[in-house]
């Protein structure tokens, strides 16, 4: 679920800066690089166990 959400925002984060909207862009990239975050920590704990 991180990964599609994640290839969400980064798909908005490069709309916005096509249309030079950088405000846009910082956030939703923000926001996919948590989820990827998320994403990596997750895979991370269940490799540990």
């Amino acid at each position: 679920m991180c990964l599609v959400i994640s290839l969400v925002f980064a798909a908005l984060a490069y709309l916005f800066f096509e249309d030079n909207n950088m405000q846009g862009f910082y956030i939703n990239g923000g926001i996919a690089l948590f989820f990827i975050g998320l994403l990596i920590r997750s895979i991370l704990t269940a490799k540990k166990k």
